[in-house]
């Protein structure tokens, strides 16, 4: 059954092209780009170009639609945040394709930090301390309430984007007194106080509100160190947190992929839930090399309309990110103790086999496309931390 899978040009799609391409299943990679990774795969059936769903949203979903008959596609697999658009006009695309994504309502919860706070603390699911910026600037008082280092976030966005660490009262006041951040109003944003420990992520797949597969892994390295995402993992298990990002998404009767990060406390060993990612997720491949293949899962429910449960997956498992890896390496090693040992382990990880989200022996082209592109961007930006082509400057709502 012919799939279409969005988002392209990032490492997310390229995981499920690859997986669902290897299983024989003609796979459409798109996107609002010509030069997206997946478009290089020898797994890309075909492809097809999109007008951007940020800036051009109507015209998207009329192209899909298009796109859909044109290739009798069966299944409609959404990736990145166009996922919250597709489930916004889910009533208009299920009648021309399958799909497995949460209702748009769900969605505004699970994206919304502020809104899946209130949740988290209803379900007793710790949380950090976290206040509206909006609310400081109307009373700074609420400043010694926090803890510093604290860091400002963005209510709605994921990836390390508009986060900053705050090291005082003084230099968050200063920076409020700035009309805007990143060309943005203070209400788009929140201060959320650092939990101390280890980020551990755990991802699952849910069927009208029962579990059907999961995956937990800790990061070992990010990009931007401390508040990006995850470019080195390994699969390791906290029940714990299992069992918060279970309760969380059984309480909204979930149905399709999630994925959280939660903060190890290092001292109590609580996990702290800090952020939700409702859509697939940059670490796909850490599911699939631990033996939980969520992009073929993810198909197969949209076809079949529900699969059988998953009940484990495997621990011990490394995957790398090289792309993040590579641009982290200067920022990791000047913080580095012993270089030379840093040096050593950044090339032969300790583990012989190592899973990689971006390149691959069998299918290497599709990471030299990424890189040429990433690379355009990171000299015309003069940063290695590039904007995208396009986003979403307004809110979902």
């Amino acid at each position: 059954m012919t799939v279409i899978v969005t988002s392209g040009g990032n490492r997310i799609a390229y995981n499920i092209v690859r997986s669902l391409g290897q299983k024989g299943i003609p796979v459409h990679p798109c996107d609002f780009t010509r030069f997206s990774m997946s478009f290089c795969s020898r797994y890309s059936h075909t492809h097809f170009v999109y007008p951007s769903p940020y800036s051009h949203p109507q015209e998207f979903i009329e192209c899909i639609i298009k796109q859909i008959h044109s290739l009798n596609a069966s299944v409609l697999l959404p990736v990145f945040e166009e996922t919250y658009l597709i489930s916004k006009h889910k009533h208009l695309l299920e009648e021309h394709v399958k799909l497995a994504i949460p209702d748009y309502s769900k969605i505004l919860v699970a994206h919304n930090k502020d809104r899946w706070a209130a949740t988290a603390k209803e379900l007793n699911i710790p949380i950090p301390k976290t206040y509206d910026l909006h609310e400081i600037i109307n009373n700074v008082k609420v400043v010694d309430h926090l803890h510093f280092p604290a860091l400002i976030k963005p209510k709605q966005g994921g990836g390390g984007w508009g986060i900053q660490m705050i090291s005082s009262p003084d230099e968050l006041k200063d920076l409020l007194a700035a009309e805007q951040y990143h060309d943005l109003p203070w209400r788009r944003f929140l201060v959320q106080e650092i939990i101390p420990g280890r980020t551990h992520c755990v991802a699952m797949l849910f069927c009208q509100g029962e579990l059907r597969a999961k995956v937990g892994y800790e990061q070992l390295r990010d990009f931007p160190i401390g508040a990006g995402q995850a470019t080195m993992r390994v699969s390791i298990r906290n029940e714990q947190a299992e069992t918060y990002l279970e309760t969380l998404l059984k309480h909204l009767v979930w149905h399709g992929v999630c994925q959280a990060d939660f903060v190890v406390d290092k001292d109590s060993g609580i996990p702290y839930l800090v952020d939700i990612n409702p859509r697939f997720w940059g670490s796909l491949v850490q599911g699939i090399a631990s033996g939980v293949d969520f992009p073929y899962l993810a198909y197969r429910m949209a076809l079949d309309g529900d699969v059988n449960p998953v009940k484990d997956f495997k621990t011990g498992v490394l995957t790398r990110w090289l792309g993040g890896d590579l641009r982290a390496f200067f920022p990791y090693l000047m913080r580095s103790k012993n270089k030379l040992k840093f040096i050593h382990d950044f090339v032969l990880p300790a583990k012989a086999k190592v899973y990689y989200d971006d390149i691959s022996a069998h299918d290497p082209v599709p990471f030299f496309c990424w890189g040429s592109d990433s690379l355009l961007r990171i000299i015309k930006a003069r940063s290695l931390t590039p904007a995208p082509h396009d986003s979403l400057r307004g809110i979902w709502e």
